[in-house]
């Protein structure tokens, strides 16, 4: 990560083919159509993508026809996915337990001659004993809602063949994945999934001797369906809500069969939606649809006669994603169906969520037509690759164009659908010396058409050298264990565009409408145009200077080998505001390349594979990656305190009080020499530093310190191991260094649902051995959203199982007797088992964004059968 500035993009640049992909195309691609995928980080690979190249770019290669008789493969998988994690809520008892425990601590600060407690002593030996089901419900929603498993099937059809004349990979693959919420459908279909039908067209023709042509035609369609029971589509929302799910709240069901409510939550709960199972019966479906359509041709012609190893390319392609909505829903609050509210001691029925209801309304159907985005892309490219004797010679000269068209809201639509353009020549040239002694030269001229003239265009150049020391004689005469041990270092310059498509030298104009008296007429409206964000014609392309220095090593007949790299990125001038200029200047401040960031770290990839016999393989590989980024300048408002700067922390770091460790006491609460907060500071409240040391906790006293939401460390093992025909493969990996956290319904008392770690809280006896702050009915200090701490904000470091395959592939006697060319049967899994210190406080999975305000929706632990045919 190099830019900290909100909304700008960190993405690489993905290119499938050599044709821009946006993430969400990438996203869809069938894993079946993929050849390879290759990553570029350093200068030496991104430099020649100029503008594109700052973030790094993925590379995909997909699968061609290859000579020969027609080979039919086709692929058939069924798999279960399972949330990795599942909400858990205490029980009714527990819950109107510790929420009446709040209550008379609150009272307590202030006691209230007339205060009664909401549970009686009644109601919690009813909710205990579950004697009273329809007036003392007990729900387990996370029981009533989800589905222990959800399915998911995928088949894929690949045909591949053809002659030296013309070659063919044509593909066809369908996915149907299920929701992990339970079908309650009733009238109209809120099931929850997800279909996808993939396609994919290769063709390759050899025209003449020295022309070679290809057409490819492929994309997808898919559609995506979600019910309209909660205002974000989300069920886990209201998972975590008190006022939606508590477990006492109201009987899913009346001993009639109706649906049931109570006078708790019409009148307390503080959110009267009505019943959550009738509103997935009766409130109906969003419905979502997709259709991505790529085409690609491109041809080659070698040049040989003018010089052997030249040739010339070009490349011509489109893509056109369409997207569209419709919807078949009532109310999302639930008013479009009735319920009860039930009286088992009169055994009587009253209205629920509103009175004076008789019948299911009538749904009402919408449509969103949407828009397409679309881009065509042009290239010409001529190559050059000839070796003489020892000396290898390679050199590229490309043109480049790009036109994208999408929807874009920025300044009101101003900006909607107008061509984006991008271009620009790049150029290569490379020598090696009986690949020994390596040199390149890159560099890339071009930009976009969203900078003023004079700034439009940058040149990005780049410089890689590399020895490989495995070629010196006096390696392969005294060490010849050393397959390769190759020295390489790059530097570069590269670019990116994060204007967000907008012309950030133009100026904007607001218009608006007022009314007012003139003379004797009466009030009369008006039109109006205001100045809008200022113009800035100097801005333009954000830069990056690259330093890669990396070693790559292999040893035994390859069967240890080794990459380790270094790199240090310096980006600046950023585009973003300036910070530093008082508001009371009354305008939007136009973009800017101000800002300047570094990001540093060290990358390793070790592997080892052997044969133990005949039947027995093994090997192992391990990758480690520490990144380690800091912002250098932020134009920042000068601070009352320097630990209040984000410039020199941590790109996403966040202020925020620093706990001691400890909770207050009643003694320090009567104390006036112990800093208290300016609201709250009661018994069993968060004790946090006074870092100004005025003798009171306020927002002076919250500082950058800590990790951040992103991980600086990531590793990984893969263990494999064969016998036979089968084979055994695990990857574990672990990410480091980072902090996660939530707020809010998601894990305070008074917002979410009771939670364990609420059980946990501070008590006189327990004192700073509590895992949690005393309960109150207001949050004040301890809220995880005004007072955000390192309470709240702790480590997620985690070590996951994240995949693991046994498979087996059937040997040539068994392909005889079945008829077949190729036979693979296997079982794998993703995200099997995960271990986080997030655990300590948080049901969470660790790949959660800091501070989530609604219990997100968790990652999923997917288990697969397949099979795998060729004939």
């Amino acid at each position: 990560m190099s830019s900290y500035v909100s909304g700008s993009s960190n993405n690489p640049l993905i290119l499938v083919d050599d044709i821009e992909f946006t993430y969400d195309q990438f996203s869809q691609l069938s894993a079946n159509e993929v050849e390879s995928v290759s990553i570029l980080k350093d200068a030496a690979t991104t430099s020649i993508y100029g503008i594109k190249g700052a973030n790094g770019v993925i590379l995909v290669t997909t699968t061609r026809g290859k000579v020969g008789k027609p080979r039919i493969t086709a692929l058939f998988e069924y798999g279960l996915s399972q949330l990795t994690r599942t909400p858990k809520a205490l029980g009714s008892y527990e819950a109107a337990s510790l929420i009446n425990e709040a209550q008379v601590n609150t009272n307590n600060l202030n006691p209230n001659p007339s205060f009664v407690r909401t549970f009686s002593d009644a109601d919690l030996e009813l909710y205990r004993t579950g004697e009273d089901p329809y007036g003392h419900p007990n729900n387990d929603w996370s029981d009533i809602l989800l589905k222990q498993f959800a399915p998911q099937a995928k088949a894929n059809f690949n045909v591949n063949g053809g002659t030296e004349k013309a070659k063919y990979f044509v593909s066809i693959g369908y996915l149907d994945q299920g929701g992990q919420l339970k079908d309650f459908s009733a009238d109209l279909n809120s099931r929850f999934y997800y279909k996808r039908y993939n396609y994919r067209s290769n063709i390759d023709l050899k025209v003449t001797k020295t022309l070679d042509v290809k057409f490819d035609l492929f994309g997808n369609v898919d559609e995506t369906n979600s019910n309209n029971a909660t205002a974000n589509n989300t069920i886990f929302s209201d998972l975590g809500r008190l006022g939606e799910t508590a477990p006492f709240n109201y009987p899913v069901y009346n001993p009639n069969g109706t649906l049931g409510y109570s006078v708790w939550q019409r009148t307390a709960s503080g959110r009267n939606n009505n019943n959550i199972v009738g509103r997935l019966m009766y409130n109906g479906y969003y419905r979502y649809f997709n259709n991505n359509i790529n085409l690609s041709t491109s041809a080659n012609q070698k040049l040989d006669f003018i010089t052997p190893g030249l040739s010339l390319k070009g490349v011509l392609a489109y893509r056109n994603l369409y997207f569209y909505s419709r919807s078949l829903s009532r109310p999302v609050t639930g008013t479009g169906f009735i319920s009860y509210v039930y009286d088992p001691v009169t055994d009587s029925y009253s209205f629920g969520q509103r009175d004076n209801i008789f019948r299911i309304s009538t749904p009402g159907l919408s449509y969103s037509p949407g828009s397409t985005a679309s881009a065509l892309t042009m290239q010409a490219m001529l190559n050059y690759n000839r070796s003489f004797g020892s000396h290898n010679v390679s050199g590229l000269v490309l043109y480049n164009t790009s036109d994208k068209r999408y929807q874009n809201s920025s300044n009101g639509g101003l900006y909607n659908f107008i061509p984006e353009i991008f271009s620009g020549i790049t150029a290569r040239f490379g020598y090696d010396y009986k690949q020994k002694y390596l040199i390149e030269f890159s560099g890339a001229y071009n930009g976009s058409d969203r900078f003023a003239k004079g700034k439009k265009l940058g040149f990005f150049p780049a410089v890689s050298v590399g020895w490989n020391l495995a070629e010196e004689s006096f390696v392969k005469d005294n060490l010849n264990f050393i397959d390769q041990f190759k020295l390489r270092g790059s530097y570069g310059l590269v670019g990116a565009d994060n204007t967000g498509g907008v012309y950030a030298y133009l100026q904007n104009w607001a218009t608006g409408s007022g009314s007012g008296l003139f003379g004797l007429a009466t009030n009369n409206g008006f039109g109006t145009v205001t100045e809008g964000t200022l113009a800035n014609d100097e801005v333009t392309w954000e830069k990056d200077k690259k330093l890669d220095i990396g070693l790559d090593m292999a040893f035994f007949k390859n069967k240890l080998s080794a990459k380790l790299d270094y790199f240090n990125n310096n980006r600046y001038d950023i585009i973003t505001n300036r910070g530093t200029i008082s508001a009371v200047f009354g305008q939007n401040l136009p973009l800017v390349n101000i800002g300047r960031t570094n990001n540093r770290g060290f990358e390793a990839e070790i592997s080892f594979r052997d044969d133990i016999s005949k039947n027995w393989n093994y090997s192992i590989q391990g990758t480690y990656s520490l990144a380690k980024n800091k912002i250098t300048f932020r134009d920042e408002a000068v601070t009352l305190y320097p630990y209040q700067r984000e410039t020199g922390m941590p790109i996403g770091s966040v202020l925020k009080y620093k706990w001691t460790g400890e909770f207050y006491t009643a003694a320090d609460i009567a104390n006036p020499a112990v800093p208290k907060p300016t609201i709250g500071g009661r018994p069993g409240d968060l004790k946090y530093m006074d870092l100004n040391g005025d003798g009171a906790i306020d927002a002076n006293d919250r500082s950058f310190f800590g990790n951040t939401n992103l991980p600086n460390t990531i590793a990984g093992v893969t263990l494999g191991a064969g016998y036979k025909n089968f084979r055994l493969t695990v990857l574990f990996q672990a990410a480091l260094n980072f902090v996660a956290s939530a707020q809010g319904a998601v894990i305070h008392h008074n917002a979410s649902n009771q939670l364990p770690i609420h059980q946990k809280h501070w008590t006189p006896e327990l004192g700073n051995n509590a895992k949690y702050p005393q309960l109150y009915t207001t949050a004040l200090s301890q809220s995880p959203r005004d007072f955000y701490s390192d309470f709240w904000a702790i480590p997620g470091d985690y070590v996951r199982l994240k995949t693991a395959e046994l498979s087996y592939t059937a040997g040539p006697k068994l392909l005889s007797k079945l008829g077949v060319k190729g036979l693979r049967l296997y079982t794998n899994g993703y995200n099997l088992l995960t271990f986080t210190k997030l655990d300590r406080l948080y049901n969470l999975d660790p790949e959660i964004l800091e501070s989530a305000g609604d219990l997100p929706y968790p990652p999923t632990r997917i288990m697969n059968m397949g099979l795998n045919v060729t004939f």
